[in-house]
């Protein structure tokens, strides 16, 4: 989700909200520990070999750094049209 300026910020978190969804989604259908057996790389930050809980995790995270920095960036906005 790279920004482009032509997604409404409700649109945004729409989008993270179903991505945060489809997530746990994944980790309800793996209930038996199966996710440690399968691994990818994650090039992020040199972070190696994660198994599909770990993965999950770091995009769950993620999602929510940014929704963070949303709410930050909404706050700046908002204070700026008060001055």
């Amino acid at each position: 989700m790279e920004p482009h300026g032509r997604r409404s910020s409700a649109e945004v978190r729409k989008q993270l909200s179903d991505q945060l969804h489809r997530c746990i989604e994944h980790l309800n259908a793996i209930p038996n520990g199966e996710g440690v057996l399968v691994r990818t790389t994650m090039t992020v930050n040199e972070l190696g070999k994660l198994d599909v809980y770990e993965y999950i995790f770091f995009l769950a995270q993620h999602a929510r750094r940014h929704v963070a920095q949303m709410q930050r960036n909404e706050t700046e906005f908002r204070a700026l049209l008060l001055v």
